[in-house]
């Protein structure tokens, strides 16, 4: 990778070594930066330097100014903006009869490219599932699979080797809200047919990454936070469902159904589609705590 300075255009203004985050490029006033040999291995291709140039003197990589760059634009979101577009968004999890077009799923997965991610490049993988016959072939396994789970959370041998293996968090959110929802929606749906788990949603998002790749958990529940906003700004509605992604993860028909590779780890999902009702207020929360120091 080509890492270097172009003495012809570069103003000397320093703006590259201080915002580069490994501090890869030396520079002292009225010297020519450079990139440090022994710490190039450290470059993380995070385009900061190149970003950040005004006379795009910097090559950092692989990065191209005319492939991987575009003029930001002007202007922005002030601050009354954003926080009624933030205040105004809701789950949605009722859905007209409706498609949702190519081009607006396009939207949104193109807003997730803009999410920051721990270690560049992009480890998350979306797949979009635009037709809701399919979505409908993964009913019938979802129920099965939260069935058996409440069976086993009520066997007193199972849920101590459930807790075992499971994190507290992850033991608590079953016991205490996954199987509850079960006991009641379950019997709905086989009896009337109720879609407790994707709502009726038109469209469905999976977000997927390599098992091995750097960050990707976390990168996940950014992308799918940043999928969920860009939805709202299209005026769609959309939630994410936290009972999808783990039995697509753990179930070999789900897998092969939404062609899931099978060294990916699925991690967050989200519904999509036209709002049905409208919401005519907020509501206000409160994070459990926050702390001054």
């Amino acid at each position: 990778m080509a890492h270097s300075v172009n003495p012809e255009t570069c103003t000397k203004c320093g703006l590259c070594a201080e915002v580069c985050p490994n501090q890869i490029i030396d520079w002292t006033q009225g010297k020519e930066p450079g990139f440090r040999a022994d710490r190039i291995p450290l470059c993380i291709q995070c385009g900061h330097c190149m970003a950040v140039c005004p006379p795009q003197s910097i090559t950092a990589g692989e990065l191209s100014y005319e492939k991987d760059f575009f003029d930001l634009p002007m202007g922005g979101c002030g601050e009354y903006d954003f926080f009624n577009f933030l205040s105004s968004r809701r789950s949605v999890r009722n859905f007209q009869d409706k498609p949702v077009p190519r081009e607006m799923l396009q939207r949104i997965v193109e807003a997730v490219t803009f999410a920051p991610m721990g270690l560049p490049p992009h480890k998350v993988e979306v797949t979009v599932v635009q037709n809701r016959a399919v979505i409908k072939k993964a009913l019938p396994h979802l129920m099965k699979l939260y069935g058996n789970l409440k069976k086993w959370i009520k066997n007193p041998l199972a849920q101590f080797f459930m807790k075992r293996k499971m994190n507290a968090e992850t033991f608590n959110t079953i016991k205490n809200h996954v199987v509850p929802v079960m006991e009641k929606g379950l019997p709905e749906m086989k009896e009337k047919g109720r879609d407790i788990f994707t709502r009726g949603a038109p469209a469905l998002l999976l977000f997927h990454a390599h098992r091995g790749s750097e960050n990707h958990t976390e990168d996940s529940l950014v992308a799918v936070t940043y999928g969920l906003l860009a939805a709202h700004a299209l005026g769609l509605g959309a939630a994410a469902i936290g009972l999808i992604a783990p039995a697509v993860e753990r179930n070999r028909d789900l897998r092969k159904l939404f062609r899931i590779p099978r060294e990916n780890e699925v991690l967050a999902s989200m519904i999509v589609g036209y709002p049905k009702l409208s919401f005519q207020r907020g509501i206000k929360r409160e994070l459990a705590k926050v702390s001054w120091i």
